[in-house]
């Protein structure tokens, strides 16, 4: 496993995993607002799917690149960080995976 990639990869994929939180978070309250609409059966399931999709996209890029790669080295830094961000960033957002 290549550790430089590996770290490199991990505050790569924590940026984007944090800044697509905001991003999710402000859509949702400009889309829902902040009064009976956001606290409406569509407005919760929503928010759960779109912040379950956004936690696993790491583990997916991870195992798209560790499929498409040839160097095994580079392919176990790409898998590893994807599983490590998706699960910490399962743990520290409170979602029950």
């Amino acid at each position: 496993m290549n550790l430089r990639l590996f770290f490199l990869l991990v505050i790569i994929e924590s940026l984007c995993v944090v800044s697509g939180f905001f991003v999710l978070i402000l859509f949702f309250f400009l889309y829902f607002g902040s009064g009976a609409g956001a606290s409406s059966d569509k407005a919760i399931l929503t928010e759960n799917v779109g912040f379950v999709i956004l936690f696993l996209l790491p583990l997916l890029f991870g195992i798209f690149k560790s499929r498409t790669l040839t160097e095994k080295l580079k392919a176990k830094s790409y898998l590893y960080s994807g599983l490590l961000v998706t699960i910490v960033s399962g743990i520290y957002f409170g979602i029950n995976m």
